[in-house]
């Protein structure tokens, strides 16, 4: 994932007329299917390197923790309560 410098008022300036800027940022990241170790590890740096390039949200796929598709794996206990736990390091 590449961010590119933002465009418009610097870092938290507004824009004319008093209107805040809100950059948001649609992030796309290489999971693995059950990793959730390594797919942390990956969305936790698109977003440090989003924040880094001005953006105040970083928004991520459904179950870019998890991996896609999980299929059997939601059927296992441990892996849906490894998955409650997997973002508490954030």
């Amino acid at each position: 994932m590449s961010a590119t410098a933002p465009r418009g008022p610097a870092p938290g300036a507004d824009y004319p007329g008093g209107v805040r800027r809100l950059r948001i940022a649609l992030c796309q990241v290489n999971t693995t299917v059950g990793d959730l170790e390594a797919n942390v590890d990956r969305v936790v740096a698109a977003q440090r390197e989003v924040s880094d390039a001005g953006c105040d949200i970083a928004v991520f796929p459904e179950l870019s923790l998890a991996g896609y598709p999980p299929e059997d794996l939601v059927l296992k206990p441990g892996f849906v309560e490894a998955n409650r736990r997997a973002p508490t390091g954030w």
